[in-house]
């Protein structure tokens, strides 16, 4: 319903004079929001509301053709068809304190988020209608109908989220505009400090800009048995295990860590039981075998329980950092039923302290729209997760196949992101991918290449030493790469030979991972 007090506030926002600069973008807000509402209720609308609709209408299109207001106003009011309104239009042309333009823009962004989530309300009414009837085959069939619906609501949330984030720094004229908005973006998003780090300092330190930057999408790709999964959880426990002195952001004024960090593992690859073991080895240093002893020798279940649960705590709460791990069978969710995840997470620990989101892997998610090729589906569900990250602007790292080919890679310079299984969009959307795969006749090394950074430089090739006994990745260290010109850095931390973990240091790469 559109009121006669939110037209005049889009009135005063399209024709009162500010310092704020208003964008294409708000009047393509005000068209779509006067467009919904006489879709779905053009015979409800007051007579003496149309006219005004109407020429609100005409002045944001030829806003968007570029046409100044004064111009704008002597072509709509040589028309007899507004002539009645020139009075009601001029009374808007006057000074708006920038604190109320801001307030009125927001209660646009307001009706065009509140319209995108009813953009199902002819199917919601419907599926009403028919519950209430009780007209429907089967209950099955219900439940089927009510899941599309809710999704397809999160997800056009999702959508205008998104796109309240881009509309934020979307435009600026470099001489006439405050940059503060975007400043602040930048700093939000992009200072070193307000990164999730990787535990890797080659990765932290050298690579990356001091971690995982917000709103960003990360993709791991590896082939069966290279370690992908391994990898990500290793980048997980790194990280919740690390000082408290490495998340300068949540550090209070006596430096005490202000904020619980909070981990998501979403895996649907490996269960429960398997997680968890991973997590304890990779964080102890222990084998299956160590563990399973480690329960056995305990004189009841109750102690062998709570010798795992409390190892695991006391490392974690020393850190003030907590993970939470969800199993869903392969195919059996998508990005919407993750956002439900993190909204159910967000209500108990708040959004800000969710550090990161770590997905065991991108391929065994499903769509919320369906389609006859495989490869568009999985360059929907990249995209989606990139939308996740805008809207919850937290880093979303996750895993991705690669072909049989990458069984034939010798070393880190033969990897290339073409070896992305299926689907290449996957590359597109992300904003960093890193390739990896095992060594042909080394299992402790595991090759690794930059194939993709928005933020920075590809084709920077590394190898990890790793215990796949203890589900951990070592350290990192660079290894030469004929086609990567290292020209501002010594060639002595990029081209090594041959590395051990004396050389490791003596490049001044830390193997001390914080646990």
């Amino acid at each position: 319903m559109i009121t006669e007090s939110f037209l005049n506030t889009c009135y005063s926002v399209v024709l009162g004079k500010s310092k704020i600069r208003k964008d294409n973008v708000l009047y393509r807000d005000i068209i779509e929001i006067l467009n919904f509402y006489i879709k779905h209720n053009k015979d409800e609308i007051p007579i003496i509301m149309k006219p005004k609709i109407d020429c609100l209408l005409k002045i944001c299109e030829l806003r968007l053709e570029g046409k100044e207001l004064n111009n704008i106003l002597d072509s709509i009011f040589l028309s007899e068809k507004f002539q009645n309104l020139s009075s009601f239009v001029e009374g808007f042309i006057k000074e708006v304190p920038d604190h109320v333009l801001q307030d009125d823009i927001k209660q646009i962004r307001l009706r065009k988020k509140l319209n995108s989530l009813l953009k199902n309300y002819d199917k919601m009414s419907k599926f009403l209608y028919i519950i209430k009837e009780g007209s429907f085959a089967s209950v099955d069939d219900v439940i089927d109908d009510y899941d599309m619906i809710i999704k397809s609501m999160y997800a056009d949330l999702m959508d205008a989220s998104r796109g309240e984030s881009i509309e934020a720094s979307s435009s600026l004229d470099l001489e006439k505009d405050d940059y503060s908005s975007v400043i602040n973006l930048i700093k939000q998003k992009y200072e070193r400090k307000n990164t999730t780090p990787s535990g890797f300092p080659i990765l932290d330190n050298e690579v990356l800009n001091g971690g995982f930057e917000k709103s960003r999408l990360y993709i791991i790709g590896g082939a069966s048995g290279s370690g992908k999964s391994t990898f990500l959880v290793n980048l997980m426990v790194n990280s919740a295990t690390l000082p408290p002195s490495k998340f300068h952001n949540m550090l209070s004024e006596n430096n005490s860590l202000d904020q619980k960090r909070v981990y998501v593992y979403i895996t649907l690859e490996n269960t429960i039981e398997e997680s968890l073991m991973r997590i304890y080895q990779a964080m102890f240093s222990k084998t299956s075998e160590d563990m399973l002893r480690e329960i056995s020798l305990a004189e009841s279940e109750e102690e062998a329980v709570n010798k795992i649960k409390n190892s695991i705590l006391n490392e974690l709460r020393k850190n003030n950092s907590t993970i939470i791990m969800k199993y869903f069978p392969p195919s059996s969710i998508s990005s919407v039923d993750i956002m439900a995840v993190l909204d159910d997470i967000s209500g108990e620990y708040g959004q800000k302290n969710i550090a990161g989101i770590y997905i065991d892997y991108l391929d065994l998610l499903k769509t919320d729209t369906k389609y006859d090729i495989r490869h568009l589906e999985l360059g929907h569900i990249a995209l989606s997760l990139k939308t996740l990250a805008v809207h919850y602007e937290i880093p979303v790292i996750t895993a991705t196949q690669l072909t049989r080919a990458v069984y034939r890679v010798g070393k880190a310079a033969d990897l290339n992101v073409d070896q992305i299984g299926e689907s290449i969009k996957k590359v597109e959307h992300a904003d960093f991918v890193l390739l990896l795969t095992k060594d042909i006749n080394d299992d402790s090394i595991v090759h690794t290449k930059v194939g993709k950074f928005r933020n920075g430089r590809s084709n920077i090739t590394m190898d990890f030493k790793v215990n796949f006994k203890h589900y951990k990745f070592l350290n990192g260290y660079f290894v030469s790469n004929e086609d990567n010109k290292f020209d501002d850095v010594d060639d002595s931390t990029r081209h090594l030979k041959r590395i051990n973990d004396d050389e490791i240091n003596l490049i001044g790469v830390n193997t001390d991972l914080g646990f």
